[in-house]
């Protein structure tokens, strides 16, 4: 920008006719000096907005065991792409197979137990079969005791002898009944001891799952090693900062800031937003916030935070992890207008107006003016890229 001063009563000023200006009032007085600026009329962007500083997050998983013992594999290395599911380190398990074995086997014996006392299972069907045959047998006994009494009459030798039979029947038939009576609890106690045996199953196999570590998704890969095979691994010894194995999706990032409750208060979910990062500074990169977070966290001082995460595009540049940047997130803007500084348009009789440098002097000039941030005001018409204004200190 360009300093200068007007002198009173110089023909510009004269002609200019501009109460701001013309302070002198009568040629011939004594003289008076009027502090200004030129300022050019330039094409760019105005925004509302608000600036926090971030970093560069990208999508981690910490991994550690849960067992305790020494590392006797690590089947990836460095760099290295997983797919889920993938195993990558383990312990030596010593007593965790052993026991996940047993308990694996007690509850396959618990199925097996299910299955049979079921309706349709083969303890169910025995019983049942038995139940038949013992009815059956039973009416048999029955008919040849009405045999023997309507031939032999019922005090005879062989109609007594067979009522005793008939009496045997009906106490194999009452006992059939009762233990096909009891396949039912028998199959709830057979039902309880299934869940029991794979709650120890799963209890065991948890335990030994702690032994290994294995891939918890699709297109990670593998950046940090804290460790190496013969390593002795203690339960909890490792924070989430030194977790074992660290992997990273490259293809999922954010930025990610901390901002006090003032800030919060101004931010909302889609709000666009344009990032600059310190490493590239000749870049601009746009992004949305896409979660705001409503849920303090206590910084060291005990001054409440909120956390933002914005998307945005790369443009094809490489990223590293923690990168500082900052994103001016915009709740208002116009993009490719040409502007002026606020304090260049005055209103004058009604009409927004500026005083522009031509070639040999100044001159009033009406414009239409748009949208304003408070500092700089969009000109909507009346002025050209390059136009010189002025603005009076």
């Amino acid at each position: 920008m360009k300093k200068t001063s007007m002198v009173a009563g110089l023909a510009i000023i004269s002609a200019l006719g501009y109460a701001g200006l013309w302070s002198a009032g009568v040629v011939g007085r004594e003289e008076e000096k009027i502090e200004y600026k030129i300022e050019k009329v330039t094409r760019g962007d105005i925004q509302t907005a608000i600036t926090v500083d971030g970093k560069v997050v990208f999508d981690t998983w910490k991994l550690d065991f849960t067992g305790a013992g020494t590392v006797d594999a690590i089947k990836v290395s460095l760099g290295e792409m997983v797919t889920k599911g993938q195993l990558l380190a383990t312990l030596d398990a010593g007593a965790g197979e052993s026991g996940l074995a047993q308990a694996k086997t007690e509850w396959e014996a618990s199925i097996f137990s299910k299955e049979r006392l079921a309706d349709g299972g083969a303890d169910y069907e025995i019983r049942k079969e038995a139940y038949k045959n013992a009815k059956d047998k039973l009416k048999a006994e029955d008919d040849l005791y009405d045999e023997y009494v309507d031939s032999e009459g019922k005090d005879s030798t062989q109609a007594l002898a067979q009522k005793v039979k008939v009496r045997v029947a009906e106490a194999d038939v009452e006992d059939a009944k009762n233990r096909l009576e009891q396949a039912d609890a028998d199959y709830k106690n057979a039902d309880y001891q299934l869940e029991k045996s794979l709650a120890g199953y799963n209890q065991s196999k948890s335990e030994y799952d702690g032994y290994k570590i294995t891939a918890p998704a699709d297109g990670a890969i593998v950046a940090r090693i804290n460790g190496t095979v013969g390593s002795v691994f203690s339960n909890g010894q490792n924070t989430e900062s030194d977790a074992f194995m660290t992997l990273m999706n490259e293809k999922v990032f954010w930025f990610e800031a901390d901002v006090e409750d003032a800030e919060a208060l101004k931010v909302s979910e889609n709000m666009k937003a344009y990032l600059k990062f310190d490493s590239y500074p000749e870049y601009e990169f746009e992004g949305r916030v896409i979660f705001a977070s409503p849920l303090a966290q206590l910084d060291s001082n005990g001054i409440a935070t909120y956390k933002l995460i914005v998307s945005f595009d790369r443009k094809d540049i490489k990223l590293l992890s923690d990168m500082a940047g900052s994103a001016a997130l915009v709740s208002n803007e116009v993009r490719d207008v040409l502007m002026v500084s606020n304090a260049a348009v005055k209103d004058k009789q009604g009409k927004q107006t500026v005083i522009v440098k031509t070639g040999d002097g100044f001159a009033d000039k009406v414009v239409e003016t748009g949208y304003t941030n408070g500092k700089k005001v969009e000109i909507k018409s009346g002025l050209n890229a390059g136009d010189e204004v002025v603005i009076v200190k």
